[in-house]
């Protein structure tokens, strides 16, 4: 494998070509309009059959070749919008600006920076080869390109069942190259809303305090990985904290799919600076102990605020600790056979907006009746404390299928090309592939891809190797499928 120093050197690979094109375009979720646009006229400058939907799903279609023309067609998927996280003392606009890709020895990463976007960047960068490639043999490809799955699944979930052309399909959306994903969770997004009142009266010295250093990661794929909730030890802080502080604000995690990194509150109280920190320094040297395997990068500390806000009643302050110590959050059940986390919940964002505190999470689980169970435990603590319950962006589980076809090719094939075994999963997290078979109940599909970790993170990174490997392992896959 040749080492490449430079992304320039690595535009030579047009798969990474194509990937690092999009990182040049701006797209989070709901905000698909200009990817989808490029996409639409990059596909009609190759005289492909393309189609756009109002939104902004694209649907592309190329005929079999060489020797691949007669074959049953093939569906490959993946997402064109992206999870938008970043450092949070790096200036950046995700609507307006380019990622800061750069060349890590075998990885492409930002430094830390933000998300990279090879979630699902890589999965639509691949498609895009094949599409474009004259040479290599495969059968008929229908090209399904969704938006919005990095938040409500509204583009999958609204696109014609007519587009679904073939009763087999591919999503490129996994992150290991030796897994194939057979399976998924369901899962909605909730928020729990509160009124809080203020009171005119505060202590005299105000600070912003903050708990960060917390790795994050996908709230369904890192679930179980034992990373802490920032928001939950945050927490942990104001309650020890509680009979010496008046609460002005709090704010934590950044989105309901990612584990919150970091969470702080704007608080007054009369003690001096010198005291509050060494009982912050006393509350951070217990984290390290608990979170050991990566306690160098977790900090708590405080800074002075000049906040005008009032605090918010004693009273309201009490439930919204109380709420945050009770809420559902983390594992809940696993999969005895196949060790996969099939119920859990992710307390991503706290936040107060309007004179209401907002509690938003997402629920995961593989059967409906586990997300109702869920959404039951937090609409009881709405029933005690008071405050609305909104359920919204639900998706529906995917079912393992015991005689896909699909994914016995798909293993052979690539068992013998990446020489390694490949392992039979169900994913923690939620795929877009529940909502393909609802549209056609006769599809068999998997979901596969090639090597990125720190998913929903700024630790975001994809593996050179892996995608090369991956790409070329595809093309035999194309070629020699019946």
């Amino acid at each position: 494998m040749n080492k490449f120093n430079s992304i320039d050197d690595l535009k030579e690979i047009q798969v990474f070509n194509n990937f690092l094109k999009l990182t040049e375009i701006p797209r989070p979720s709901f905000k698909e309009k200009k990817v989808s646009n490029y996409l639409k006229n990059w596909a009609e400058k190759l005289n492909l059959d393309v189609r756009q939907d109002d939104n902004f799903n694209l649907l592309i279609l190329k005929e079999g070749q060489n020797g691949g023309e007669n074959k049953e067609p093939l569906i490959l998927q993946a997402h064109l919008d992206m999870v938008c996280q970043k450092k949070d003392d790096f200036d950046f606009d995700f609507d307006n600006d380019p990622i800061p890709v750069q060349i890590d020895g075998d990885e492409v990463n930002t430094g830390g920076k933000t998300t990279l976007g090879a979630d699902n960047g890589i999965g639509v960068a691949v498609i895009m080869s094949i599409l474009e490639d004259k040479e290599m043999s495969h059968p008929p490809i229908t090209a399904i390109f969704t938006t919005v799955e990095e938040d409500d699944f509204s583009g999958v979930n609204n696109l014609s069942k007519d587009w679904i052309i073939g009763n087999r399909a591919i999503n490129i959306d996994n992150s290991k190259d030796d897994e194939i994903i057979a399976g998924s969770n369901g899962g909605a997004g909730v928020t729990y809303s509160l009124k809080i009142n203020r009171q005119n009266r505060k202590f005299k010295n105000t600070f912003k305090i903050k708990v960060a250093g917390f790795l994050g990661g996908h709230s369904g794929e890192d679930i179980e990985k034992g990373r802490g909730n920032a928001i939950i030890v945050l927490s942990r802080l104001l309650e020890k904290l509680k009979n010496n502080i008046e609460i002005l604000d709090i704010d934590g995690g950044t989105f309901r799919l990612a584990i919150p990194r970091e969470a702080y509150a704007i608080i007054s109280t009369n003690m001096d600076k010198n005291e509050l920190d060494s009982i912050l320094g006393e509350f951070e040297k217990g984290l390290h102990y608990e979170y050991n395997s990566f306690s160098d990068t977790i900090y708590v500390n405080s800074e002075n605020s000049n906040s005008d806000q009032e605090a918010i009643e004693s009273e309201d302050f009490n439930k919204i600790i109380n709420i945050i110590k009770l809420y559902p959050n983390g594992v809940f059940e696993m999969d005895p056979k196949n060790h996969v986390v099939i119920s859990s919940n992710n307390l991503g964002e706290v936040k107060i907006e309007d004179d209401y505190v907002k509690f938003i999470n997402e629920i995961r689980a593989m059967e409906k009746s586990q997300v109702e169970y869920t959404y039951n435990k937090i609409s009881t603590l709405a029933h005690i404390y008071n405050g609305n319950l909104e359920i919204y962006a639900e998706y529906p589980g995917w079912r393992f299928n015991p005689n896909s076809k699909l994914r016995k090719i798909y293993k052979e094939i690539f068992e013998k090309e990446l020489n390694k075994k490949l392992e039979i999963k169900v994913s923690p997290a939620g795929l877009e592939s529940g909502y393909l078979i609802s549209k056609n109940p006769s599809l068999d599909i998997i979901s596969v891809g090639p090597n990125h970790t720190g998913l929903h993170s700024p630790s975001e990174s994809v593996n050179i190797p892996s995608v090369i490997n991956f790409y070329e392992a595809f093309k035999v896959f194309l070629k020699d499928i019946v």
